[in-house]
């Protein structure tokens, strides 16, 4: 019997676009795959992908990532505070 590599994708993070794309840098520049889900929807019509287009655009990583991820955009999001 084969055996399959099941990876699980999670979101990491959900904001507007631009904070959605500066954190999927962040993260493939440390060697996590990071896509974003509802890009383009979210700048078209966001109330139409999330309730009252609130935090619209999605950071998908994978499970085995996640905790990493979310250390980064964590320190990314305590660096951005300060200014």
């Amino acid at each position: 019997m084969i055996e399959q590599n099941k990876t699980k994708l999670v979101e990491a993070f959900s904001g507007d676009f631009i904070q959605a794309k500066a954190i999927q840098e962040i993260l493939e520049a440390n060697n996590i795959d990071a896509s974003l889900q509802n890009e383009y929807m979210a700048q078209i019509a966001p109330w139409q992908v999330s309730p009252g287009g609130f935090k619209p655009v999605k950071v998908i990583v994978k499970d085995s990532d996640l905790e990493l991820a979310l250390k980064l955009i964590e320190e990314f999001e305590g660096k951005a505070g300060e200014d």
